[in-house]
């Protein structure tokens, strides 16, 4: 048998064989048409769940008071990432009103009043030194998660709220520096509503005293006017 007489009863096969895959390349496009479907129902499924979810948070937050606005030069601060704002207690629980919950490039500024977030692209507000409850350092905030201890998180009241607010210097001398200050500042803030509690309270412990000895005066002076007082006209004098 000749090379020609093989190719010529190969020639039928190799037919078939291209037939077969041409059919079963064009039978495979409903079942990729299908999961292209099932995939991109998926997506708007789990788009349509964001956007319920912000729109319930925006419910939650419409009362939320509105921050001080801040300005300031950026050269002047300390620039790096603001991370956001959450409800405190709930890193997940981003705020969805004034733009406190957009990741934002910023600078942040050690001011008299308190810390202020200048933001690129979003609204700039200042963190007022007395709305400061509280400095640390943790790994995530809003939503986003850092490495540990690399973000610094800022707990504040805006009026009934208490927020936990994620910032995050570029540099980390500048990021050092930056926790340091907030924490100065915040240890300032709180020794001075100490000592103001404490004069408070002994202007008020002065205030009683001196009410208290007058009433004691008073009723001293009315030792001797009474129906009771002098000998024989007591009680147990004896007498009825």
């Amino acid at each position: 048998m000749n090379l020609g007489t093989v190719m010529s009863t190969l020639e039928p096969v190799v037919v078939v064989g291209e037939e077969f895959t041409e059919q079963a390349t064009v039978s495979d496009w409903p079942a990729r048409l299908a999961l292209v479907a099932l995939v991109a129902g998926l997506i708007a499924l789990a788009l349509w769940g964001m956007r319920r979810g912000w729109q319930g948070r925006v419910a939650r937050h419409g009362s939320m008071a509105e921050p001080s606005a801040f300005d300031a030069p950026a050269s002047s601060g300390v620039l790096g990432l603001y991370l956001g704002t959450s409800i405190s207690g709930d890193w997940l629980d981003r705020v969805a009103v004034h733009e406190l919950g957009v990741r934002s490039r910023a600078s942040f500024h050690l001011v008299d009043g308190g810390v202020g977030i200048r933001r690129d692209g979003s609204r700039s507000f200042l963190i007022p030194a007395s709305a400061v409850r509280g400095v640390r350092t943790d790994r995530g905030v809003a939503g986003t998660v850092r490495g540990k201890d690399s973000v610094i998180v800022v707990t504040w009241m805006l009026a009934d709220d208490v927020l936990d607010t994620g910032i995050r210097a570029d540099d980390g001398a500048d990021h050092a520096a930056l926790l340091d200050g907030l924490m100065a500042a915040h240890n300032d803030t709180s020794e001075h509503a100490d000592d103001s509690e404490q004069a408070e309270g002994s202007e008020n412990l002065n205030s009683e005293g001196v009410h208290d000895s007058g009433a004691h005066d008073a009723f001293d002076g009315m030792q001797g006017d009474g129906p009771f007082d002098g000998p024989g006209n007591g009680p147990g004098d004896g007498r009825e």
